[in-house]
């Protein structure tokens, strides 16, 4: 595995490193995000604070995700802490919507003996999910799908976002200019015997399609955890109705809880399960 070390590139700013990690997040939004040009040298190799030995690589300037994670060494801190305590008992992590592979290499990174599945459907973000990957070695624990994920099976229209931005892409309702078509597959068929530990989902509003797409593994209680997004503003454009996932999870058996800090923010267990 990579050492994960900044060898010979500069040191995150040093306020940054004094401050508790709350802080940094909200400094590195008003402050150091708009000074990306300046410590450029950050993005190039920026190992994990919550796990040192890995690293990640090539990150892009001026991208939000990029920058909490060139500067901090960790983004989304609330579900960063709560991936990271469960990995170090969990065997399979399903990653859909895995961007440039963060939690992924978290997961990996943390348990010797965790595996990985990690979607995403970016044509332009799964080359650089591909060089995290590889460049720490973990090729045989991470296996990268590169297609979306959604509610049935076929070829589905997606908006890749600005270039400028990694995480805006997901899942459009019409074909546009703007527009290319990925591969789409639903969870039950891609993975009908898994018994999967943590399923993180992150797609920009179609969290609901890729909670539809598994509705056999969910009925099953195969999947312990899942950690999902309401982004309204996409569910609206999609047709997605802001409960629908939740009224669906209950449906199936599974308990809903607001996650972390942020607005929009969920994880689910299945009922008679204690909330961890």
């Amino acid at each position: 595995m990579c050492c994960g070390r900044v060898c010979c590139h500069m040191s995150r700013p040093l306020l940054l490193r004094l401050l508790p990690p709350r802080l940094r997040q909200a400094v590195t939004y008003r402050v150091y995000l708009k000074q990306c040009k300046k410590w450029r040298a950050l993005y190039e190799v920026a190992p994990l604070a919550f796990c040192t030995q890995v690293s990640m690589h090539n990150l892009i300037p001026g991208d939000i995700i990029s920058g909490n994670i060139a500067f901090n060494g960790f983004y989304e801190l609330d579900l960063t802490r709560e991936i990271a305590r469960l990995s170090r008992t969990g065997n399979l992590f399903v990653d859909v919507g895995a961007n440039m592979g963060y939690f992924s290499l978290l997961w990996t990174g943390l348990n010797p003996d965790g595996r990985v599945i990690a979607f995403e459907a970016s044509p332009r973000i799964t080359g650089l999910l591909q060089n995290n990957v590889t460049q720490n070695g973990l090729a045989d624990r991470i296996t990268i799908m590169p297609q979306a994920v959604g509610h049935k099976k076929g070829v589905a229209h997606f908006d890749v976002g600005p270039a400028e931005q990694s995480g805006w892409g997901g899942i459009a309702n019409a074909a546009s200019s703007a527009n290319i078509e990925v591969p789409l597959v639903r969870l039950d068929e891609e993975l009908p015997d898994a018994e999967i530990d943590v399923l993180k989902i992150d797609v920009e509003g179609a969290d609901t399609w890729v909670l539809y797409g598994c509705e056999q593994l969910l009925k099953k209680k195969k999947i312990h955890r899942i950690f999902f997004e309401e982004n309204y503003s996409r569910m609206a454009a999609l047709g997605i109705a802001t409960s629908e996932a939740r009224e669906f999870l209950s449906d199936v058996g599974y308990a809903c809880s607001p996650f972390g800090r942020g607005v929009g923010e969920w994880v689910a267990y299945p009922n008679g399960k204690n909330k961890p």
